[in-house]
């Protein structure tokens, strides 16, 4: 038995040494495995030829994220980061919100604007004003201020009736005496009226801004038109004194100084102005004002031209009651202080045909087909003409680096600094933003001090420079005005203090402005199709009020227009697209007239052709002489008051080296110039 263990133990080990000559050998099947894969895991199958399996789990692998595109987030813009795993090719993304603008803690500019200090951010906002002139600059006029009104009217009205009727042997002026006392009492009583009208008048100048800043505001609105009658009404009561003064023992006094020519041109105008026709025909034709500005697309509107005629009708009216044949003999005269009449006009008009036309075509053209410019580059350009001054960063840095150079030197007694008011302009509170699609400068009388509005479209930097020519004349000339009631300015004048300015901007921009040449070309041509439009729109438009307040025409369409001897309301549109023709701008000036200002500023606006006439001399000066011989002789056109304020408007040009504008050889030379 031991024997026969042992056999079969040896079998055995026989056996099992055969086997062991087979080495498996494992081979990776495709078929089996199972990839890994970032979140799943795998499998990795071998297979030996005897069938033998080895199985072995691979844990997943996790994502394998690379950045592939990093977007930092701006004050406004929010940033984002893609990631893209290198393993299996899948995307995520993140997102950052907008860091939001942080603005400096005080202006670091003359114009009051704060700085984003955000990398890269040309943003900037506003500074609200510090309200110095908040309780000045405010509506508030009450019924008691018209009983105030009212009250120290009667009591001058009593105290001249009262008085003895003139008698040249017993009245004559005399410096001093009883009847000098009697008079000084009186005259202090009639200054306190004047105070209190010239208050009232500040005070619709008001009640005008307020409603442009807010043109939804029903109550604005209404308040508004009441003072605007109240104006006329009460200017009106107190010319109606120019009389009972007269026929009284104070005629001397109350008239000191004039000839008998001029008392009876002033009693004549009192009389009118004191009439209730011509105050109801004022009223009416304010009402037409604020009608017009309420048109909801005065472009279109049918109703416009039937308002704009009975406007003109009530002007030519009240005109006639002030003894003139027609509104543009009174308007060239005594609203606008020109040199020249509406019929000097033809000649100008012949002028612009000639030489300033074909320069007008040549530009706008030119304007009409620049392209191929870059999203940079149309941005920069906009930063000038389009984007609100008050939130673009680069737009405003070049303004006030603009207005840094400039300031009056020649009278130690007027050392202003544009800078310097510009600031005070900007923090003070008379600077006002609004509604209303416009943007101009006045001054409020009562206060003696100057305002500026600048309305939704009209802030971008050429407009600022623009209002602020305006606004530094009001400056200059603010202690004169306070002194002189004799001192007026022809508004041409005062138009060439703006449009230099703009002019003056320009060449500034051209010598100074970071800007790539396509831009500076872009900027260049904006301004200059601006400046030549205004000649051209300013002429078309008083042409088109002459015809209007004359019934006159003869222009292309006349055949047709003046068929029954009347141009009739529903013709406007055919009479001004006529003398836009003739002016060779038919295209660029298609409705023109509808804008408002034949209403709001009726006869005004040859002004603006006859100071771009004049102020384009300085972009030739710039460009020959440099920047400090245009600013030299811009300067001047402010500073001739401290050689003498009555100069004419041609001894002003002189003055400041600038030729006429009823000078041929300017036409000629900027024809010239501008075609060469």
């Amino acid at each position: 038995m031991k024997r026969l263990i042992a056999i079969m133990l040896a079998c055995v080990f026989v056996l099992s040494a055969a086997g062991c000559t087979h080495t498996h050998k494992f081979e990776l099947s495709e078929a089996e495995s199972i990839p890994v894969g970032c979140l799943t895991d795998g499998l990795e199958v071998k297979i030996c030829s005897c069938g033998e399996r080895q199985e072995t789990k691979i844990e997943a692998t996790g994502h394998d994220m690379m950045i592939v595109m990093d977007v930092k987030p701006g004050c406004t813009r929010p940033g984002s980061t893609d990631y893209k795993c290198t393993n299996c090719g899948k995307m995520e993304y993140t997102n950052v919100d907008p860091l939001g603008h942080k603005y400096e803690e005080t202006p670091s500019e003359p114009s009051r604007v704060r700085r984003c200090t955000n990398e890269g951010c040309l943003s900037c906002v506003w500074t609200e004003s510090n309200n110095k002139h908040k309780e000045t600059l405010t509506f508030n006029f009450t019924k008691e201020d018209e009983a105030a009104i009212d009250a120290k009217y009667n009591e001058v009205l009593a105290k001249v009736n009262a008085a003895a009727k003139y008698d040249p042997a017993l009245h004559g002026y005399a410096e001093k005496g009883a009847l000098a006392d009697e008079y000084a009492i009186v005259d202090a009583l009639h200054t306190e009226l004047f105070d209190l009208v010239m208050n009232a008048v500040a005070q619709r100048q008001l009640a005008e801004v307020a409603y442009y800043c807010d043109m939804d505001n029903a109550e604005l609105e209404e308040t508004y038109s009441y003072m605007k009658d109240y104006h006329t009404a009460i200017v009106a009561k107190f010319y109606t004194l120019s009389r009972p003064f007269y026929d009284s023992c104070y005629r001397d006094y109350y008239y000191y100084g004039l000839t008998e020519e001029e008392i009876n041109a002033f009693l004549f105008d009192s009389d009118a102005i004191s009439n209730p026709e011509y105050t109801a025909l004022k009223e009416r034709n304010n009402a037409i004002e604020v009608e017009v500005l309420a048109l909801e697309n005065p472009v279109t509107s049918t109703e416009l031209p039937k308002l704009y005629a009975e406007f003109v009708e009530n002007n030519n009216k009240m005109a006639a009651l002030m003894g003139y044949d027609n509104y543009l003999e009174y308007a060239y005269e005594n609203v606008y202080g020109r040199d020249y009449t509406y019929e000097d006009v033809a000649e100008l008009s012949g002028y612009v045909k000639t030489y300033i036309s074909p320069i007008f075509d040549k530009i706008y053209t030119k304007w009409s087909t620049l392209t191929g410019f870059t999203e940079d580059e149309l941005n920069q350009y906009y930063s000038q003409v389009r984007d609100p001054f008050f939130e673009t960063l680069e737009g405003n840095t070049l303004v006030n680096d603009y207005i840094d150079l400039l300031a009056f030197t020649s009278n130690p007694d007027k050392n202003f600094t544009f800078s310097d008011e510009f600031n005070k302009l900007m923090g003070d509170g008379n600077m006002f933003r609004g509604d209303y699609e416009g943007a101009f400068v006045t001054s409020i009388y009562s206060a003696n001090l100057p305002i500026a509005y600048f309305g939704k479209g009209y802030d971008n930097c050429f407009t600022i420079v623009h209002e602020f020519g305006h606004f530094m004349n009001e400056i200059y000339v603010a202690d004169i005005t306070e002194e002189d009631d004799e001192f007026n300015q022809s508004y041409d004048l005062l138009e060439m203090h703006s449009q230099g300015n703009e002019l003056l901007y320009l060449c500034y921009l051209k010598e100074n402005a970071e800007m790539s040449s396509m831009v500076h070309n872009l900027v260049e041509t904006h301004a200059l199709v601006n400046m030549f439009y205004a000649v051209i729109a300013g002429m078309t438009i008083d042409s088109f009020e002459q015809a209007l307040y004359l019934n006159e025409y003869e222009g292309t369409n006349a055949d047709q227009i003046m068929a029954d001897g009347k141009i009739a309301p529903d013709e406007y549109d055919l009479l001004y697209a006529g003398i836009c023709a003739d002016y060779g701008a038919a295209d660029a000036l298609a409705g023109y007239w509808r804008g408002g200002m034949t209403v709001q500023s009726p006869c005004y606006y040859v002004s603006y052709s006859v100071s771009a006439i004049s102020v384009l001399q300085l972009y030739e000066v710039a460009n020959t002489d440099g920047f400090d011989a245009a600013k030299d002789s811009y300067l001047k056109l402010f500073t001739y008051v401290d050689e003498d304020t009555e100069m004419t408007m041609e001894e002003i040009l002189e003055y400041a080296g600038l030729l006429s504008f009823e000078d041929e050889e300017l036409y000629k030379n900027l024809k010239d110039y501008m075609l060469k």
